[in-house]
């Protein structure tokens, strides 16, 4: 049975709304220095909510390979520490 098509765009104004609290909150929470958020870039905090690499790129005017292409640095230079000059990623 398909999804009813009020659930699906209810489901996908869900995501846009966690998108929109977690960039709101990020940024209180570095304007008051009530506490330090990790560092990431928006296209991750974005994809993290739920949105999809291409609805990323529509919103900020990128190719979803740009996206990828940063989603792929922010994972290498996020992970796990590692050894010098090594790393199965």
């Amino acid at each position: 049975m398909a999804d009813d098509p009020v659930v699906e765009a209810l489901k996908r104004i869900d995501t846009k709304l966690a998108a929109l609290l977690a960039i709101v909150v990020d940024g209180h929470l570095r304007d008051t220095e009530m506490a330090k958020p990790r560092p990431r870039t928006i296209d991750k905090m974005l994809v993290d909510v739920g949105l999809t690499q291409v609805e990323v790129a529509r919103l900020l005017g990128k190719t979803p390979q740009a996206v990828g292409q940063v989603l792929q640095k922010d994972k290498k230079g996020t992970g796990k520490p590692q050894a010098a000059g090594g790393g199965d990623s």
